[in-house]
């Protein structure tokens, strides 16, 4: 067995130039293809007017974002917790939004605006003359 050496750079150079610069043969002349006479186009369909489908509308809310205190975040949770245990996922936003829907005016519902008025510190305390 005799070992050759590897070719060198520019051997490898020159035959790398060589397959670039060859010519590609060219390729036999194709032949015409026949003249077909085109058939005659059929009239086209008379479009009949769709009937307009009234589309539901969709409900959309406005972004709102409260800032709550621990004991409100506290209660949001609770009521998740029992929703969860009612086989419901829900969240933070529709526990919100069933609250809303199941609460009624009445002295109940005024001690509790009373009570979450004393902790907001974004109100002012009026004085009493």
């Amino acid at each position: 067995m005799s070992m050759s050496s590897p070719p060198k750079s520019s051997d490898k150079r020159d035959s790398l130039l060589a397959a670039i610069q060859r010519k590609i043969p060219s390729a036999p002349p194709q032949p015409e293809p026949e003249t077909v006479t085109p058939a005659p186009t059929p009239e086209p369909r008379r479009k009949e007017p769709r009937q307009a489908v009234e589309k539901p509308k969709a409900r959309k809310g406005k972004q709102v974002q409260f800032w709550f205190h621990d004991e409100d975040g506290k209660l949001v949770r609770e009521l998740a917790a029992w929703l969860a245990g009612q086989g419901v996922r829900p969240t933070d936003s529709l526990v919100i939004r069933a609250a809303l829907r199941t609460a009624e005016t009445g002295t109940a519902f005024l001690q509790a605006y009373r009570k979450a008025a004393e902790l907001d510190g974004r109100l002012k305390k009026h004085k009493v003359r």
